[in-house]
C-alpha cells in the first residue's frame, strides 16, 4: 500500500501546473502560490472576474458571520410519528380470523372414524410394474394418536426386487394428520432434499407433492426416498398446515366430501441418487394412476 501514496511535493507541484494551465486560457488573469502551494488571487484577478473592485474583509466581522452562518442553518425536519390508526382495521379482521380459527381448530368436536365408506381396501395388489408382498398394521401409539378413519400401509415389490412402501391415512379431522417432517426427525431421518415435485397422471392435472431424501442418523449409513401429498375436499397439497384448513373448510361449510387423505411412498435408496429418484416417483405415478380408477375419492 506504501506504492500507492503520493509524496506532498509531488501532490502540490501536480496541483499548482494543472491550475495555472486552466486560468492561464484567460490572458487577463494572474495567478500567485501562496507558501503552502495553494494558488491564490491578486487583487487585480478578482477585479477582473467580478468586474469590481476586491472585497475587504474586516476582522472584526468574522465571528458575527460565522453566527449569522449557523443561526441561518436549516435543521432537518424530524419524521411525523407513524399513524397506526389506517392499520387498525386490517390488524383487528387478521386477529379476528386467527382467534376463529384457532377455536375453530380446539373446539369443533372430533367426528367419530367413518365406520361406513372404507374405500381404502379396493386399491389393487398390483399397481403397475409393483406387486403387494406384505400388508402390515399401523403402531397402537400411532393409531391411538391419529385415530384415523381408516388406513392402508403395504409393501410392494418391482421385477427388479427393488421394494416400496405405500402408506395412505384418511381422516375427517385435522388431528389425523401430522407433519412429515417432524415426525421424519422424531424418527431419526435427517433431510439431505426435499423439493417440491409434479405427480402426472393420464387425464389429470399434474398433483403438486413433496419429494424428500433421507438419511437415517442411527450410524447404519441407511438412506431412503420418499415422495407425500394431501388429497383434501378443496384439492391437492403438498403442506400439511394448508391440507389442515381445507379440511376445515370442508367441514364448516358442508360440502359432501369432508374426507382428506395423507398419501405417502418411500422406498429404501440404493446408491444412486438420479435413478433413486426416479425409482419412487414412478411408483407413485403408477400406484396413483391404478387409484385413479378404483379410489376416485382419492385421486379425482
Amino acid at each position: 500500500m506504501e506504492e500507492m501514496k503520493t509524496k506532498p511535493e509531488e501532490r502540490s507541484t501536480s496541483g499548482e501546473s494543472h491550475l495555472e494551465n486552466d486560468l492561464h486560457l484567460d490572458g487577463n488573469v494572474q495567478v500567485s502560490a501562496n507558501g503552502e502551494g495553494e494558488p491564490g488571487f491578486a487583487e487585480d484577478t478578482q477585479s477582473n472576474l467580478n468586474g469590481a473592485p476586491p472585497l475587504e474583509v474586516v476582522e472584526g466581522d468574522a465571528g458575527a458571520s460565522s453566527a449569522t452562518s449557523e443561526a441561518e442553518t436549516i435543521q432537518p425536519t424530524p419524521a411525523p410519528p407513524m399513524d397506526w390508526k389506517r392499520f387498525g382495521a386490517p390488524v383487528f379482521v387478521l386477529m379476528f380470523l386467527t382467534i376463529g380459527l384457532v377455536l375453530a381448530v380446539r373446539l369443533l368436536p372430533r367426528p367419530a372414524p367413518l365406520a361406513e365408506g372404507k374405500t381404502l381396501a379396493k386399491i389393487k395388489q398390483q399397481l403397475g410394474d409393483w406387486v403387494m408382498i406384505q400388508e402390515y398394521e399401523m403402531s397402537e401409539s400411532a393409531f391411538n394418536e391419529l385415530k384415523p378413519d381408516e388406513y392402508v400401509a403395504r409393501i410392494y415389490v418391482n421385477p427388479q426386487g427393488d421394494q416400496a412402501d405405500l402408506s395412505i391415512i384418511a381422516g375427517s379431522h385435522t388431528g389425523a394428520f401430522h407433519n412429515p417432517q417432524v415426525c421424519f426427525r422424531v424418527q431419526n431421518w435427517e433431510f439431505a432434499d426435499n423439493q417440491k415435485i409434479l405427480l402426472n397422471v393420464p387425464g389429470k392435472d399434474p398433483i403438486p407433492a413433496r419429494f424428500v431424501r433421507l438419511v437415517s442418523l442411527d450410524g447404519q449409513n441407511r438412506q431412503a426416498v420418499g415422495i407425500y401429498f394431501y388429497s383434501t375436499p378443496m384439492g391437492y397439497r403438498e403442506d400439511t398446515s394448508s391440507a389442515r384448513i381445507f379440511l376445515l373448510l370442508a367441514r364448516l361449510t358442508g360440502m359432501d366430501q369432508q374426507r382428506a387423505y395423507f398419501v405417502r411412498f418411500l422406498k429404501t435408496a440404493r446408491g444412486n441418487p438420479e435413478q433413486d429418484r426416479e425409482d419412487i416417483k414412478q411408483f407413485a405415478e403408477q400406484s396413483i394412476a391404478s387409484m385413479a380408477q378404483t379410489n376416485p375419492e382419492v385421486i379425482r
